[in-house]
């Protein structure tokens, strides 16, 4: 990049801001780090992990509740729960599922997400902004 030039956005950023691209960085770092990234419950990126999905469903009897969501959709729209009974298929692309942690954090009864938006105005020197 030229001095002169700006960006409204920053290269890879989607490795972060994509569900499943989220996903797969965190399982790496897991591979590498252990416990140190043990910050996500376990979830399956539709259809290539379904096999593993379904066997690790059955060993745990369908005890477990699991979330459905599009990869690629905000705001909740999409996102559906599968229970002991539920059944997907195997040919569902584009949708992750999550172990449902059963008992979350709540604010007065409700779940939530917390956000930290940072945008970075400059690396050198370094200037950082988090709202």
């Amino acid at each position: 990049m030229n001095k002169y030039q700006k960006l409204n956005h920053f290269a890879g950023a989607w490795q972060i801001g994509s569900k499943a691209n989220l996903w797969r960085n965190v399982q790496k770092q897991r591979r590498k780090h252990g416990k140190e990234f043990d910050i996500a419950p376990m979830t399956y990126i539709l259809p290539e992990d379904y096999k593993r999905w379904k066997n690790d469903r059955e060993m745990n009897n369908f005890k477990d509740m699991y979330i459905l969501k599009p990869t690629a959709s905000s705001c909740g729209r999409g996102i559906r729960l599968i229970g002991k009974k539920d059944e997907i298929s195997n040919k569902k692309g584009g949708y992750l599922v999550s172990k449902y942690i059963a008992k979350p954090h709540l604010l007065r009864g409700f779940k939530y997400d917390l956000r930290i938006y940072i945008v970075v105005t400059c690396f050198e020197p370094l200037k950082a902004y988090i709202f």
